[in-house]
């Protein structure tokens, strides 16, 4: 199975500077294996945050190669990268197209950022357009909280026990069914 980045667009009551509540409407990028581990994450996440009450709007599947954090921002650039290879079958150039998500302090560091992680690529390449995005934050499952640990054990993908760090959430293990190793059946 592959890991894909999703956009969740995510609607909640947010507290402005002078105490006003009012619904705003925020993006969050994730990665997950399909569109219901993701749904689940950003609900986990949001009750995380303390975001109450939420709707999560819309969750769309995108197309990053690489999502690339620097501490130092909090703005997200989508970045086009055209490698450029040449074909000798056809003795012609051909190019493909890949975007990246970074994280930058305006477009021009979205470059300068771009370019340097893309110093040791062994094919040439082109940067033919930088976007700002209405991303807030981005949550990669390497990063995950513990606690949705617990969430997936309820039934979403069966983790190693060995993984599993106690006292971080309710422990649900006695109420999940127990699996063959080998062929995969659920034992009663």
């Amino acid at each position: 199975m592959t890991k894909h980045w999703f956009t969740c667009k995510v609607r909640y009551v947010k507290e402005d500077q002078h105490g006003n509540e009012g619904k705003v409407t925020e993006q969050f990028l994730l990665d997950a294996y399909n569109y219901t581990e993701a749904e689940t994450r950003m609900t986990f996440l949001l009750e995380q945050m303390g975001r109450k009450p939420y709707e999560v709007q819309q969750i769309t599947k995108s197309n990053f190669a690489e999502v690339i954090r620097f501490d130092d921002s909090d703005m997200w650039f989508r970045v086009k990268v055209s490698f450029v290879s040449f074909d000798e079958s056809k003795g012609e150039e051909k190019s493909s197209n890949q975007y990246f998500l970074i994280s930058a302090g305006d477009v021009r560091d979205a470059y300068d950022k771009t370019s340097d992680f893309l110093k040791t690529s062994i094919s040439g390449y082109v940067i033919p357009s930088i976007t700002y995005t209405k991303i807030v934050d981005v949550f990669p499952l390497a990063e995950e909280d513990p606690g949705m640990r617990t969430v997936r054990e309820r039934g979403l993908q069966p983790i190693d026990e060995s993984v599993r760090t106690p006292g971080t959430a309710v422990d649900y293990s006695d109420s999940l069914p127990q699996y063959d190793e080998e062929t995969g059946e659920v034992l009663e």
